[in-house]
C-alpha cells in the first residue's frame, strides 16, 4: 500500500511538473538579486499584448546625502542613473531611490505595484491613484489607477533594504489580470512542490522506519540522503518559515552544507546498497575517497566557500556513482536496475538545474522533478533487496529446519539404539541357551514354549518401541487438549534408557496437572530437545551424581539439570542459532526449539541459571 501510494504522488506530481510553462503577459519589472556574492539587477519589459509598444523604465540614485527627501526628489532627476546590472544593496550609509518612468503611452486602467526584500517608506504615488495595499505569501502589492495625460508618468520610491544574506528585491508593474495569473501559477507550483516534497518526506520516513526495523545501514542513508534533499528543495523554493534573521534563511554557508551532505550520504547509500567492498573493492577505494573529499569541503565551505560547488565539480564526482551502479547491473544485481535508473534521472535533472536548461517547458525547476522520480525509484531499489533479502532468510530458515530434523533423526536413532540393546542382549542369551538346551537333550516342549514366548516379549517390546518413536514424529496440525505429565511420561519412556546408560537421574515433580489445549507433539519434540541439551552437559561436565528435575505446575513446565549453569556473558546468546557451547553440537536445537514454542505454539521459553545449573521453563 506505501509502495502504492508513493507511486501514484510520483506520477501526479510529476505529470503536473510537466506541464507547459506558459508566459505571463502585460508585466515591467525589475528585479535585483544575489549570484554568487554578486548582486545582478535584471529588468525586463513584456509588451506582446496590452503593454505593447510601451516601454517602463527604471532608474537608481545612490546617496548619503540626507538632505534629499520625497518632497524634493524630483529636483535631483538627473542623478538617477539607469538600474547597473551589478549592485550591492547592503550598504548602511547610502540610500537608494528607484525611479520608474511608466512613459508617455502607458494606458489608462489599474495596475498593480508589487515589492518584495525591501520597504518604500515614501512614494510620490497621489493618494487619489491608491486603492488597496496588501501582503500575499511574502509579497507586498499595492493596486492603483492610472489617468493618461492627467496622472503623473514618473513615480519615485525611497528604497529600505532589508538585510537578508542573500537579497532578491524587485518591483513589478502589471496589471490586474497579470497578477491574479502569476497568484494562480505560484499556487500551482506550490501545490506541485507540496506534493513533491511530501513524497520525499514520506519515502525518507518510510525507510527510517526501514532501518529500526531491519538494523540495514542502507535504509538510514537513503533516509538522511532524502532528508538533505528535502532540505535543498525547500530552500529552492524561497518559501520560508523562518525569520530573515535566521541561520537557515538565505544563508550560502547552509546551502553549502546541506547540498554537500545529501551527496555524502549518497555516497554511504551507494557503497551500503551496492556492497561495493564486496563486489567492487577498487570502486569503493575510490567513493571513500569521494567521502573524504566532500567532508573535507563541508568543513571549508563553512568559513569560505565550497569549491566542489562553486566550480561545479560536484555533479561530476557523482558520475562515479552511476558507474558503480551500472557495473552491479552488469553483476546481475537486479536492485541495481533501479538504482542506476533514478541515479541517472537525478543527475541529468541536477546538470539542467546547473545550466539553466529546461525552465521554458516545465513548470518548475527540473531539479524538483528528478528528486521526485529518484525518490520513487530508490525506493523501488530498497524494496527489491529487502524482497532478496527475505528471500534468502526464508531459505536459511528452510536449511535450519531440515537441519534440526537430520539432528533429531540422530537422537531418535540413538534413542532406539538405546531401547534396542537390552532385547537384543536377550535375545541373544535365548538363542544360546536353545542350542545348549538342544546340545544337552534337554530341549523339551515345555522349555521351548517358554523361551520361545519370552522372545516374542523382547521382538514385541522393540516394535512398540518404533510405534513409540513413528507417533513421536508424525506430524499433528491441529491442536488437541492434553496432560503435560502424560506428554512428559511419554517423552521420558522414549529417553529413559539413554539416562540409565549415562546414570542420570531423572525426577518429575507435578504440583498441579490441568489439560491444555495446544500441539502436543511438538511439545514432546520441544521436552526432547531440551532433556538431550541436559543430558549432554551432564556427560560433557562428568556431574558428579548428574540429576533432571522436571516440574509441572498449571500451564508451565520446567526442566532443571545440575551441570554447572551457562556463563553468564553467553546466557543471552543462548537461543541464537548456530551457537553452541558444545564442541561437535550444531547449535540449531535451542534456536529450533524457541521457534517451535513462540510461533508455532504462541508460547514462551525462557532460560535461567540456578546455583547448581540451568533452568528451562515453558508457560503456555
Amino acid at each position: 500500500m506505501k509502495k502504492l501510494i508513493l507511486l501514484t504522488i510520483t506520477i501526479v506530481s510529476t505529470f503536473l511538473s510537466l506541464l507547459p510553462a506558459n508566459e505571463l503577459k502585460d508585466f515591467a519589472m525589475v528585479s535585483i538579486y544575489e549570484d554568487r556574492g554578486k548582486t545582478i539587477v535584471y529588468e525586463s519589459n513584456n509588451s506582446e499584448s496590452f503593454f505593447k509598444d510601451i516601454n517602463v523604465s527604471f532608474a537608481l540614485l545612490k546617496s548619503n546625502d540626507t538632505a534629499i527627501q520625497i518632497s524634493n526628489i524630483k529636483t535631483h532627476d538627473t542623478q538617477f542613473n539607469p538600474v547597473p546590472k551589478e549592485e550591492k544593496f547592503q550598504d548602511s550609509n547610502t540610500t537608494y531611490w528607484l525611479k520608474v518612468d511608466l512613459g508617455s503611452t502607458f494606458p489608462s486602467g489599474r495596475f498593480v505595484y508589487s515589492y518584495g526584500d525591501a520597504d518604500f517608506t515614501d512614494h510620490t504615488i497621489l493618494p487619489s491613484q491608491q486603492l488597496e495595499k496588501f501582503v500575499l505569501d511574502g509579497m507586498q502589492s499595492m493596486k492603483f489607477t492610472y489617468t493618461q495625460r492627467l496622472d503623473p508618468q514618473v513615480y519615485y520610491f525611497k528604497l529600505v533594504p532589508k538585510h537578508y544574506r542573500i537579497p532578491f528585491r524587485f518591483v513589478y508593474v502589471s496589471t490586474p489580470e497579470t497578477f491574479y495569473a502569476y497568484l494562480a501559477k505560484d499556487s500551482h507550483i506550490q501545490l506541485i512542490l507540496g506534493l513533491i516534497l511530501g513524497l520525499i518526506i514520506m519515502a525518507g520516513i518510510y525507510n527510517g522506519a526501514m532501518y529500526y526495523y531491519n538494523k540495514d545501514v542502507s535504509f538510514l542513508y537513503y533516509a538522511l540522503m532524502q532528508l538533505f534533499m528535502n532540505l535543498i528543495l525547500y530552500n529552492f523554493s524561497g518559501v520560508f518559515l523562518w525569520d530573515e534573521e535566521s541561520f537557515f534563511c538565505r544563508n550560502i554557508h547552509y546551502e553549502y552544507v546541506i547540498s554537500l551532505l545529501a551527496s555524502l550520504f549518497a555516497i554511504l547509500f551507494t557503497l551500503s546498497f551496492l556492497e561495493l567492498k564486496k563486489h567492487m573493492p577498487k570502486l569503493y577505494t575510490l567513493t571513500h575517497y569521494l567521502a573524504f573529499v566532500i567532508v573535507a569541503d563541508i568543513v571549508v565551505s563553512l568559513f569560505y566557500k565550497s569549491l566542489l560547488i562553486e566550480y561545479y565539480l560536484l555533479p561530476f564526482m557523482m558520475l562515479a556513482l552511476i558507474y558503480a551502479g551500472y557495473k552491479r547491473v552488469r553483476q546481475s544485481y537486479k536492485p541495481a536496475r533501479f538504482y542506476l535508473a533514478g541515479w541517472i534521472v537525478l543527475t541529468i535533472a541536477v546538470f539542467l538545474n546547473i545550466f539553466g536548461v529546461g525552465y521554458e517547458y516545465t513548470i518548475i525547476d527540473p531539479l524538483y522533478i528528478g528528486a521526485a522520480v529518484e525518490a520513487i525509484l530508490f525506493s523501488l531499489a530498497l524494496s527489491y533487496k529487502m524482497r532478496m533479502v527475505a528471500k534468502a532468510k526464508e531459505e536459511q530458515k528452510e536449511l535450519l529446519v531440515h537441519q534440526s530434523k537430520l539432528a533429531c533423526m540422530g537422537e531418535m536413532i540413538g534413542n532406539i539404539a538405546h531401547q534396542w540393546r537390552q532385547p537384543l542382549t536377550y535375545l541373544g542369551y535365548t538363542m544360546m541357551n536353545l542350542k545348549e538346551a538342544q546340545k544337552h537333550g534337554e530341549l523339551d516342549e515345555a522349555y521351548l514354549s517358554k523361551k520361545v514366548a519370552d522372545a516374542t516379549t523382547q521382538i514385541d517390546f522393540m516394535s512398540q518401541t518404533i510405534d513409540d518413536f513413528k507417533d513421536f514424529y508424525a506430524p499433528h496440525k491441529e491442536k488437541e487438549d492434553f496432560s503435560l505429565v502424560q506428554a512428559t511420561h511419554e517423552t521420558l519412556e522414549i529417553m529413559k534408557n539413554t539416562f540409565t546408560h549415562s546414570d542420570i537421574e531423572v525426577k518429575l515433580v507435578v504440583i498441579e496437572d490441568k489439560p491444555i489445549y495446544n500441539y502436543k507433539n511438538e511439545y514432546k519434540q520441544v521436552l526432547l530437545n531440551l532433556l538431550s541439551n541436559a543430558k549432554d552437559a551432564l556427560i560433557e561436565r562428568e556431574t558428579v551424581h548428574p540429576k533432571v528435575t522436571i516440574t509441572i505446575n498449571t500451564n508451565s513446565v520446567s526442566i532443571e539439570d545440575n551441570a554447572g549453569g551457562i556463563k553468564k556473558e553467553l546466557l543471552h546468546r543462548i537461543f541464537e542459532p548456530y551457537f553452541t557451547t558444545k564442541e561437535g553440537n550444531t547449535g540449531i536445537g535451542l534456536y529450533m526449539s524457541k521457534m517451535i514454542v513462540e510461533r508455532n505454539m504462541q508460547s514462551k521459553l525462557t532460560v535461567n541459571n540456578t546455583p547448581y545449573g540451568v533452568i528451562f521453563t515453558l508457560r503456555f
